[in-house]
């Protein structure tokens, strides 16, 4: 089997490596598509060298072997979820921290670790019917929070973000009303989901957010520090940590995401915008950071993908 692995700085290599059968409670998954996230951006510019580094860690695939005390799954089935080191050509994941892929969905159209992150995040955000609601940032997990926030009937949808393509997708997958951020300003919500994992983007939408309104800060903001308005407590705003560290809370979050896909409800692939083969890693990486016309997710595609 092969896999690729950060050697330097914003260098990656394609290596041949002997297979190695899934350990106990584990199974082996062929890749079919494993996706490039911007929380990997650190480990594959910042590499200082010395011992590679393996990236990785949305995974959707087909099981091809089983490892001892493993029950309930069999060889062949499409299954999605959380892993490590996933670009390759297979990997071995706990059997535990998967799902699997409904049956009428293609398996390279579903990514379950960012839906399961998505959709745990909005479930401690207190969505319900009649709300008027803002996702702020509409990449890849804010067109999915998107989605997700319109099963919820919320009476006002508004997706907010500077690049118009973003804004118009937006509008083909359920919001209301979108608009650049300069434009919403004026404008309050009883919900709002930011997604941007800038500073920028975390103050337009503490702004967005009305009084006792509830802010679910979703993005991923690795870049420096982040300051919120005080008057966000003399709104009484409640503020929502997207994160969450815990596996149970994530796995049931994607059980609900995977029901949405398989609904009709939710969808990834119009969000699957670039895939690139396995040596073409450093490649995915400059797409995600070039931000070309277009530009929403890429993926990493298996060698039978």
């Amino acid at each position: 089997m092969r896999w690729s692995h950060v050697v330097s700085a914003r260098t990656s290599e394609t290596v041949e490596v002997p297979d190695a059968p899934p350990g106990p409670g584990e199974v082996t998954v062929r890749t079919v598509v494993s996706g490039i996230c911007s929380s990997e951006l650190p480990a594959w510019k910042g590499h200082k060298g010395g011992a590679p580094t393996r990236l990785g860690h949305e995974l959707s695939g087909e099981i091809t072997a089983l490892g001892s005390g493993v029950y309930g799954w069999r060889v062949g089935e499409a299954v999605t979820g959380f892993a490590s080191g996933a670009y390759a050509d297979s990997v071995n994941v706990p059997a535990d921290a998967l799902l699997p892929v409904p049956a009428n969905v293609a398996v390279d159209e579903v990514l379950g670790e960012p839906v399961a992150c998505v959709l745990e995040a909005l479930s401690r955000s207190g969505l319900r019917p009649g709300q008027r609601v803002a996702v702020v940032g509409l990449g890849f997990m804010g067109l999915i929070a998107l989605q997700a926030a319109a099963t919820h009937a919320p009476a006002r949808l508004v997706g907010v973000d500077p690049v118009p393509a973003a804004r118009e997708l937006a509008a083909s997958l359920g919001a209301h009303e979108v608009c650049a951020p300069e434009d919403a300003e004026e404008r309050s919500f009883d919900v709002v989901v930011e997604f941007t994992g800038a500073a920028s983007g975390l103050r337009r939408a503490g702004q967005l957010a009305s009084a006792h309104a509830t802010l679910c800060i979703g993005g991923y903001h690795h870049s420096g520090p982040r300051e919120l308005e005080v008057e966000l407590w003399y709104r009484g705003v409640t503020l929502v940590n997207g994160f969450t560290p815990q596996r149970h809370r994530h796995l049931a979050a994607l059980s609900e995401g995977l029901g949405l896909i398989s609904a009709r409800r939710l969808t990834l692939a119009p969000l699957i915008t670039h895939r690139v083969a396995l040596d073409e890693v450093d490649r995915g990486f400059g797409l995600m950071v070039d931000r070309a016309p277009g530009f929403v997710k890429c993926v990493v595609v298996g060698e039978s993908g």
